[in-house]
């Protein structure tokens, strides 16, 4: 009897750990945000981010050095087009929506619509469409 609740124990604390291993987030892929444009010497937005799995969902996460100049029409979204060929009159083009940005500086955690398939898109993308203004970008 001791045996099986000594092997009991052990079952459970080992499925304890796993599922703790599980919850965990898995990073699909970071970088760092390049500006598009600056204004009085200020880029347009910088600092890093990652992309992760979570309990099922994905996540862009912008890191604390996340800075962003502010706009009217800010967007985020993930572009089919690599950084080198975006521009502010093609950037929501062919891309997905992911949230408009209310907060310019710090960190912040995005939910990614449950539908994309972050594989079929090459670049994150700050937009403001509002005056067609790429406001920076990052391969993904």
């Amino acid at each position: 009897m001791k045996r099986f609740i000594f092997a009991f124990s052990l079952c459970l604390t080992l499925l304890g750990s796993m599922q703790s291993t599980f919850a965990a987030d898995a990073v699909i892929t970071s970088g760092k945000l390049t500006a598009d444009f600056s204004s009085w010497g200020k880029p347009s937005v910088e600092g890093d981010w990652k992309i992760v799995r979570s309990e099922g969902k994905q996540f862009i996460e912008l890191a604390d050095n996340f800075k962003a100049k502010k706009g009217p029409d800010v967007k985020i979204f993930l572009s089919p087009e690599p950084t080198s060929t975006l521009t502010g009159k093609n950037a929501a083009k062919g891309s997905v929506f992911i949230k408009l940005i209310n907060d310019f500086e710090g960190n912040a955690r995005i939910e990614i619509p449950a539908n994309v398939d972050i594989s079929q898109y090459k670049s994150l993308v700050f937009h403001c469409e509002e005056y067609t203004k790429l406001w920076g970008s990052s391969a993904l």
